[in-house]
């Protein structure tokens, strides 16, 4: 069998095996073996890259502080703003209704006297009942102890009533009592966004809007039967502000924000907020 072996082989395997000895590398050496120069040059660019990282987190959590006390300073002022125009404009317009009701009576038969103030009754009541509902909108219902359904339906209901456009609230059990007052206040703000472009610009006669929960995660979804709009054009009629007003809020609590459209198809918006751990309250305090 030894013989089936061509004799070059069995010369080579044959041959005795000498160990050479390899110095280290040395990594002070200016011209370095080119294997050294790759490793050093990936050790400085990982070192680089993680410092980049580090820099980028902490910016990410300057940003997020700095959002969280806008929007904290934005809630106080629309407190502040609603009970100066609740109390100066409610006794102004009050007075004014005290007048023109003492004037009516004071018409006597003067029948286009009495039309007259009559008009000026009714102009009265609606710029009542617009400062009602502007004062209903800066007022932060949401984060005030009340359960998010009951918040939510009344505040549709009252929106509804002034644009004239039916809404219908479709909510699912919730245990309320694990939403924290800033995942309350998000989705409340972000759905008075949604239905403020709704009003502005979607030209819809329907909307909906459904709140659920499941085990790890609340979803808000507002859907409108409106004109829509390209995906790739979020300007369109000034939208743009307003969907990333909610994209901010919804940072605040991990939320993410997704936006389907298309012209003649109307417009949704969906918000997931993971649900609240011990973990992510103390990150994003």
């Amino acid at each position: 069998m030894y013989r089936l072996v061509p004799r070059k082989i069995r010369s080579y395997v044959a041959r005795p095996w000498r160990v050479r000895r390899v110095a280290p590398l040395d990594s002070s050496d200016p011209h370095p073996a080119p294997a050294l120069a790759v490793s050093q040059e990936l050790a400085r660019t990982t070192e680089l890259l993680r410092i980049e990282i580090g820099e980028r987190q902490r910016a990410e959590q300057v940003r997020l502080q700095l959002l969280n006390r806008l929007v904290y300073a934005e809630e106080e002022e629309r407190r502040r703003i609603a009970r100066e125009v609740h109390d100066q404009c409610g006794q102004d317009l009050t007075a004014l209704k005290l007048q023109t009701a003492r004037i009516k009576a004071e018409c006597g038969g003067h029948a286009e006297l009495h039309r007259r103030v009559e008009a000026l009754e009714a102009i009265a009541t609606q710029l009542d009942q617009d400062i009602d509902f502007l004062v209903f909108e800066l007022r932060p219902t949401a984060h005030e102890g009340l359960d998010l359904r009951v918040v939510l339906a009344k505040y549709v209901q009252n929106w509804s009533a002034h644009f004239g456009i039916p809404v219908e609230l479709h909510a699912g059990e919730m245990s309320d009592g694990r939403l924290t007052s800033k995942i309350k206040s998000t989705l409340y703000r972000i759905t008075q966004e949604a239905l403020t472009n709704v009003a502005k610009h979607a030209r819809a006669t329907h909307v909906d809007v459904i709140l659920g929960q499941s085990s790890d995660h609340v979803s808000l979804a507002v859907e409108d039967d409106g004109v829509g709009f390209e995906r790739g054009d979020v300007s369109v009629a000034g939208q743009g502000l307003g969907l990333l007003g909610m994209r901010e809020r919804a940072g605040l609590v991990a939320a993410t924000v997704q936006v389907e459209s298309a012209p003649g198809r109307g417009t949704t918006i969906l918000v997931r907020v993971p649900m609240p751990t011990p973990a992510t309250d103390r990150a994003l305090a």
